[in-house]
């Protein structure tokens, strides 16, 4: 690890990038600082959310990963500051970051090509299901993946019917190729609390199981390069950073945590890489990571002629 050199002069400390997502501009960026958490900073480049993280969190096709010490926080930071990234060199105050050495992190869905007829892969698909609702069930989760297709009056007011409604729809939109009706997206788009709303998640991991399941074949991803422009137009109704994902998953671009766990499933594993790839991408945020991946394994059944066995016959597991 390139551990910070922390100097008591007024050059302040120095950090590496460990990767730097494809989103982020080559040629350099003005930037003021957006909003800051933790193990997070975002900044906001015209109307472009970009983000830090620090060596612990996922890659992000809108973010710069940065090889911290243990004990870094980026709380030491306000909201306004400004932020300068030339030659290469990212300037935040007291940070300088140098972002020559990162790789380039950018996923690929559209070439794991999901395919639930293969035993292997319809075996890591129902792992994944298991845990899921186990996680939800457990924490007693608003949203549960096994009971969103439910269609008697047990699920809850609020939040759960309402994604119980949207998500019936968008499916069987998703399977007749129209998107006629945007209703359900603009009944999903900013559904819930939090940084990332659960409905904003939801769509994000929907858009990453779709991609995975193009197969090269192009009614498919007609369909989903428009459902993708369609949630964009939509996103004002959200907050920037939700906004930001959607806008980047439409593009078939995740967090490597989601992607990772795609690439397990679409790869038929059925081992340990699996169950380590699942809790990774199930414990990002409070609720965020279930509901993203609720979203993903829906995305992966809406096109096999075997649907109902995957998303309706299995919600009492």
């Amino acid at each position: 690890m390139n551990v910070a050199l922390q100097s008591g002069c007024a050059c302040g400390m120095y950090l590496k990038a460990i990767s730097i997502g494809d989103a982020i501009p080559r040629t350099g960026f003005d930037a003021a600082v957006h909003s800051v958490f933790k193990s997070a900073i975002n900044l906001i480049s015209g109307d472009t959310l970009l983000t830090l993280v620090t060596s612990n969190e996922a890659d992000l096709p809108q973010g710069i990963r940065v090889d911290t010490p243990k004990d870094f926080s980026f709380e030491i930071f306000n909201t306004g500051e400004p932020a300068i990234c030339r030659d290469n060199i990212l300037r935040l105050n007291s940070l300088t970051i140098q972002l020559h050495d990162a790789k380039r992190w950018k996923c690929d869905l559209p070439a794991l090509h999901a395919d639930l007829t293969n035993p292997a892969v319809s075996t890591s698909w129902q792992r994944v299901w298991q845990i899921l609702n186990q996680r939800q069930t457990q924490l007693n989760a608003e949203i549960i993946a096994k009971n969103l297709f439910r269609s008697d009056e047990t699920i809850k007011a609020g939040i759960p019917r309402k994604a119980n409604e949207a998500i019936k729809n968008l499916f069987n939109a998703t399977r007749q190729y129209n998107l006629t009706n945007t209703s359900p997206l603009r009944a999903l788009i900013g559904l819930g609390t939090g940084l990332t709303p659960s409905g904003d998640d939801l769509l994000v991991g929907y858009l990453s199981g779709l991609w995975c399941s193009v197969s090269n074949k192009s009614e498919r991803i007609h369909f989903v390069t428009n459902l993708g422009k369609t949630i964009v137009d939509l996103s004002p109704q959200t907050n920037d950073i939700s906004r930001a994902y959607l806008y980047h998953a439409s593009h078939g671009q995740v967090s490597s945590h989601l992607a990772n766990l795609a690439e397990a499933i679409c790869h038929g594993e059925n081992s340990n890489h699996l169950a380590a790839a699942a809790e990774s991408a199930l414990q990002v945020g409070h609720t965020s990571g279930m509901d993203a991946v609720t979203g993903l394994l829906l995305g992966f059944t809406v096109w096999e002629t075997s649907w109902c066995e995957y998303a309706h016959g299995r919600q009492d597991d």
